[in-house]
């Protein structure tokens, strides 16, 4: 075993030659079809050996050449060695032409790498775009969707992705959509706005072609949300509580305004929350994502010399409504119903005792 261990090790170390002779080695795609990404991976490691044969921070140019005919340059990057040794780059193909290119590591020194190093490959950029047909119009009138239907030939039923940008984001996909056995495609893309959109096409083996449309127009007004309200007097040492029966989705919740309202509320999940960001000429607002269950809410006025009726009013609600359990989930004590009417017991007990002096007399 021993004896295989050195073999392994001598052999390596043949591979790499002299100490002044380092090891390099790339690999990339054959067939990359044009609008891919090309990528480009390496080492200068090689296989027995415990550590790269450069240093870590090593960099050199990789050169990415058209090979058809007379090679001229189309774009270089700079390679950097990582601790372990690999590298990676990346070349772009938009706009390239179809046929054959060459990738080329450049050797700083003429003899830094050693003969079994792979410095060079060709690689063959194959242009789809011809085999993509656009049957919908480029000019579509805003209605809600963009319409998206055309074919490719030879892909039959595989099935076709679609990716929508508009302004550098995407807004749809990417999403595979279905394609009949002359692959045919029609689908309609939801859109909230008219604009320049940009669609790209692309299947299992990578990328096809784009197409781009223009919607003219822009979408009618919102449809306003209804508001569901319920008020109840409050100030600072009895603040009012509401209780709100909540909608799956974003809860707006909004106070009345003329007093400078200070909102507390507890969501689904028992966060408890606290908002004053307005005086007293706005309302108060706060959005909570609600699931579909109730919302707690507690308003008093910021200052101690203020007090009033507070509307509280929700979008996206079943309900609003005051309520009486609330208190205890803020922390505050809750009025007992003796503590809540004594005025009432008093005045019951002085027409009582009128009643006995109005008989005595």
């Amino acid at each position: 075993m021993k004896r295989i261990a050195w073999l392994t090790i001598i052999a390596a170390m043949m591979l790499v030659g002299t100490a002044s002779a380092a090891y390099i080695s790339f690999s990339a795609p054959q067939t990359v079809n044009v609008g891919d990404t090309l990528e480009i991976t390496g080492t200068t490691t090689v296989e027995g050996l415990p550590k790269p044969t450069v240093n870590p921070g090593f960099s050199t140019e990789v050169i990415l050449y058209r090979a058809q005919y007379m090679k001229h340059e189309i774009a270089r990057k700079t390679i950097v060695v990582q601790d372990d040794g690999s590298f990676s780059t990346s070349f772009e193909t938009d706009g390239l032409e179809p046929g054959q290119y060459s990738i080329e590591i450049v050797d700083p020194t003429l003899s830094t790498f050693g003969s079994s190093s792979k410095k060079q490959q060709i690689v063959n950029l194959v242009d789809r775009s011809g085999t993509l047909k656009i049957d919908s119009p480029s000019n579509q009138d805003f209605d809600g969707t963009l319409d998206l239907r055309g074919s490719i030939a030879d892909l039959g039923d595989a099935g076709v992705q679609v990716r929508v940008e508009r302004v550098g984001f995407t807004v749809y996909g990417p999403k595979f959509v279905a394609t009949d056995k002359n692959g045919a495609f029609s689908v309609a893309v939801p859109i909230s706005e008219g604009g320049s959109y940009e669609v790209t096409f692309s299947d299992n083996k990578g990328y096809i072609g784009d197409a781009v449309f223009v919607v003219a127009g822009t979408p009618g007004p919102a449809p306003t949300e209804a508001m569901i309200s319920a008020s109840s007097p409050a100030s600072r040492s009895a603040p009012a509580y509401f209780e709100v029966d909540t909608k799956s989705g974003t809860v707006k919740i909004v106070t009345s305004a003329g007093i400078d309202w200070v909102v507390e509320y507890i969501d689904e999940d028992d966060n408890h929350r606290k908002v004053n960001e307005k005086g007293m000429l706005e309302p108060e607002t706060v959005e909570v994502a609600a699931k579909g269950g109730p919302v707690y809410v507690k308003v008093y006025p910021m200052s101690y010399n203020d007090s009033g009726a507070v509307q509280v009013s929700a979008t996206n609600a079943d309900s609003v409504r005051v309520s009486q359990t609330a208190p205890g989930l803020f922390g505050d004590a809750t009025p007992t119903p003796a503590q809540a009417a004594p005025l009432p017991a008093a005045l019951a007990l002085l027409a009582l005792l009128a009643v006995v002096f109005a008989r005595r007399g």
